[in-house]
C-alpha cells in the first residue's frame, strides 16, 4: 500500500490558500516519472500535421490545461495510479500572468487540502500557441 504524507514545516493559516504542499514523504510505491504533457495528445504523426495541431492547441488556457490533465491522468492510470499518486509537479506556463488561473485549475483536480509540491516555470514550449506543460513525478 502507497502512502503520501504532506510535511508542513509549519501550519499554514488558511487565509494563505496555499496552491501546492512545501513537501511530501512516500513509502510503499515505485517511483514514475512522467514527461512533459501539454494538451497535444500522447500519441500523433511526426513532423506534425498542422491543420491536427491548430485543434491540439484550440481554446483557451483552461480547455488547454483539461486535455493536459487528461494526458496526465492517462499515464498515471497505466501505471495504477491516480492524481493523488503525484507528489512533485513542474508547470511550464508561456504566460506567467496565468497564474492564478492555474491555481484554481489545480484545486479543480487536487483539491484544496493537499495540493502536490511543484515548481512554476516561465518558458518557451514546443508548439507556438501552446499555453502549460505538465511533468511530474507519482509514487503508485
Amino acid at each position: 500500500m502507497v502512502e503520501i504524507k504532506p510535511i508542513h514545516p509549519k501550519e499554514p493559516l488558511p487565509e494563505y490558500n496555499m496552491p501546492f504542499l512545501p513537501a511530501v514523504t512516500s513509502e510503499g510505491g515505485r517511483i514514475l516519472w512522467i514527461a512533459g504533457n501539454g494538451p497535444v495528445p500522447l500519441y500523433h504523426k511526426h513532423p506534425h500535421v498542422p491543420e491536427e495541431e491548430k485543434e491540439w492547441v484550440a481554446g483557451g488556457f483552461r480547455e488547454q490545461f483539461d486535455r493536459t490533465m487528461a494526458n496526465l491522468i492517462m499515464v498515471l492510470e497505466a501505471a495504477g495510479g491516480t492524481l493523488q499518486s503525484v507528489v512533485k509537479m513542474t508547470v511550464y506556463l508561456t504566460d506567467m500572468s496565468l497564474q492564478n488561473q492555474l491555481n484554481e485549475a489545480i484545486f479543480h483536480y487536487f483539491g484544496r487540502e493537499n495540493p502536490p509540491p511543484r515548481t512554476l516555470v516561465g518558458s518557451g514550449l514546443s508548439h507556438e500557441e501552446m499555453l502549460v506543460e505538465i511533468d511530474c513525478i507519482a509514487v503508485v
